[in-house]
């Protein structure tokens, strides 16, 4: 785990970028305790694909999360990257309740 710091002045915006893969059940997700949103929101996420080829099976995307810096102050917040092996109970809309090992696949 990375911990990043990010300086923004009240009504700027800002974007982080990850690499996603659903095919490979490969997700990212804006994990709580949620910023406080006195001092930043998040204004969603959005896809790009990472080929230029949009009908290629298994393509992966590049997901963007947009955030609005809304006063002064300091706060956290948490992207949780999870894989097949690294987290059990999501989908690519619902982060698992608690990030937990998923258990190996069985032969």
């Amino acid at each position: 785990m990375t911990d990043t710091s990010i300086s923004a002045e009240p009504g700027e915006r800002f974007t982080l970028t990850v690499d996603q893969n659903a095919s490979t059940r490969e997700y990212w997700y804006l994990a709580g305790p949620e910023p406080d949103s006195s001092v930043l929101v998040s204004r969603g996420r959005s896809y790009a694909r990472d080929s230029a080829d949009e009908t290629a099976p298994g393509v992966g995307r590049q997901l963007t999360f947009a955030f609005e810096a809304k006063g002064r102050g300091t706060t956290r917040f948490t992207l949780l990257h999870c894989t097949f092996t690294t987290c059990r109970g999501n989908t690519s809309t619902r982060p698992p309740r608690r990030p937990a090992p998923a258990s190996p696949p069985s032969a």
